[in-house]
């Protein structure tokens, strides 16, 4: 199981590796060389994480502003979990922790069998955190604002590569 976010951010991957660290109570990362440039990669309980800059070539046009990427991935050894519907939430969960938390814009993908099971479609999710959010109105009170907000890419389009 895997999964991609991308982050904009104006902070150097050195800080934003801090910040995702404490923010996560990851243990220290290690920080590896890939293709003359750095990324860094935290492992924990069958979980690793690599955040890095991602290259103009494996950014999708909705993502050409996204300069960063965090991978995760995971692995179960015998187990009858469902991963992929794990995967979806974690995906959705870490991208929107990251933004409150960092202050920072991510993306995600959603994915869905195309017409017919030819096929994937894709589209992106966006988050940034909401600047009208207040802490002190709670949910379901008048005036409640959700802390993130979340906007499509658009509508679903059909995807270049298998997953």
């Amino acid at each position: 199981m895997s999964f991609q976010i991308w982050i904009k951010t104006d902070k150097p991957l050195p800080k934003l590796a801090t910040e995702i660290r404490d923010i996560l109570s990851l243990p220290p990362f290690k920080q590896e060389m890939l293709t003359g440039e750095p990324y860094y990669q935290f492992e924990m309980l069958g979980m690793l994480i690599f955040l890095h800059v991602a290259e103009d070539e494996d950014r999708d046009p909705e993502v050409i502003g996204y300069p960063y990427r965090f991978d995760m991935q995971t692995s179960f050894v015998d187990h009858e979990l469902d991963t992929d519907s794990m995967e979806y939430r974690l995906q959705s969960y870490y991208a929107q922790l990251l933004t409150f938390h960092l202050g920072i814009e991510t993306a995600y993908q959603d994915k869905q069998k195309a017409d017919k099971g030819k096929g994937w479609q894709i589209r992106y999710n966006y988050c940034c955190k909401n600047p009208h959010w207040d802490s002190t109105i709670l949910y379901g009170e008048p005036g409640w604002e959700p802390a993130i907000k979340i906007t499509l890419s658009g509508p679903w389009r059909k995807a270049s590569l298998a997953f």
